[in-house]
């Protein structure tokens, strides 16, 4: 197994290869070795848009990491209560 961490401003739905899953951004998740294509769920407000990336030769303590901008026009959403 190899091992990914994908960082965003906001904990956020990861979807890999157009796949939706349990994955959450700012936490370590694994995945077996390959090429993936990795977004973050909607809404598109960041860049870039996706992200290829090869995973192998990873460990839990050095995973491979990515991370995601908030584009700059689009405010963070707001916690509610």
């Amino acid at each position: 197994m190899e091992f990914l961490v994908v960082y965003f401003d906001e904990d956020r739905g990861v979807i890999v290869n157009s796949a939706p899953g349990a994955w959450m951004t700012n936490q370590p998740f694994m995945l077996q070795a390959g090429t993936y294509i990795i977004e973050l769920a909607p809404p598109p407000n960041y860049k870039p848009l996706s992200i290829q990336i090869t995973l192998i030769n990873t460990t839990e303590l050095q995973p491979y990491e990515i991370t995601f901008t908030r584009n700059p026009s689009s405010p963070r959403r707001r916690a509610t209560s």
